[in-house]
């Protein structure tokens, strides 16, 4: 038993040095520099005039907001499909947490979905504005 966890422990340790081989490193800069560089972006953007594009940057929230939306519904689905079977097969303690855990769980779900919204809605009027 020593000897498997002894080699569970080493096996965890290599993987964790081999993580650490492929951090992304970083440099350090002057405070100099880092004003410099965002002089020079603030530049750019006045020299580039504007180079947002609107149905571009549409796109890719929409991508966004359908992956967000997504995993919502799917963790919803999930934490309720669980919530389903532990109380059909629960004893009647299991039973008693699950309908301590059924408010919350609604209000999460509430929470959620007001929240892609609320965002749809301000996208959607934002879009008009402009």
């Amino acid at each position: 038993m020593k000897q498997i966890s002894h080699t569970i422990i080493k096996i965890l340790l290599i993987i964790i040095i081999i993580n650490f081989a492929f951090i992304p490193t970083s440099e350090a800069s002057f405070w100099g520099d880092i004003f410099q560089q965002g002089d020079d972006f603030i530049a750019d953007g006045k020299s580039q005039g504007a180079v947002l594009d609107g149905d571009k940057m549409k796109k890719e929230i929409d991508h966004i907001y359908n992956i967000l939306l997504a995993l919502g519904v799917g963790l919803s689905v999930l934490v309720g499909a669980v919530l389903g079977i532990k109380y059909m097969f629960g004893s009647i303690e299991e039973q008693a947490k699950v309908k301590e855990t059924l408010f919350p769980y609604i209000i999460g779900c509430i929470v959620v979905f007001s929240a892609f919204a609320i965002w749809k809605l301000a996208i959607e009027i934002l879009s008009q504005i402009s």
